[in-house]
């Protein structure tokens, strides 16, 4: 495959690329990230997703460890899907942790 560097080249690819409708999933600015520690495009979906996690707190304060629509107390076991796979780890092998302190405790 030759690249080209061309508006019509750089279209054709963005046409083909399988990934083209996770755009959609994003707010657009008009800033280009080159910036290595930036949180980059927020997800459309982080909104609605912080609220509920902000409502689970309010309205269940604590027991919120137990009784959040995404408990709290097992966050962890939530992420390490994403985290196998984000690293290539086997299952059981990667964990997401606050830090080496509130785990020792």
């Amino acid at each position: 495959m030759t690249c080209e560097a061309t508006l019509e080249y750089a279209q054709q690819c963005d046409a083909a690329d399988s990934l083209r409708d996770f755009r959609a999933r994003f707010a657009l600015s008009q800033t280009i990230y080159l910036c290595g520690h930036s949180l980059g495009l927020q997800p459309l979906a982080a909104r609605a997703a912080v609220a509920q996690e902000l409502d689970d707190w309010a309205t269940l304060g604590v027991r919120g460890h137990e009784h959040a629509r995404r408990p709290w107390l097992h966050y962890h076991e939530q992420l390490a899907g994403g985290l196998e796979q984000l690293t290539g780890a086997q299952p059981g092998e990667v964990v997401a942790m606050s830090s080496l302190t509130i785990n020792l405790h």
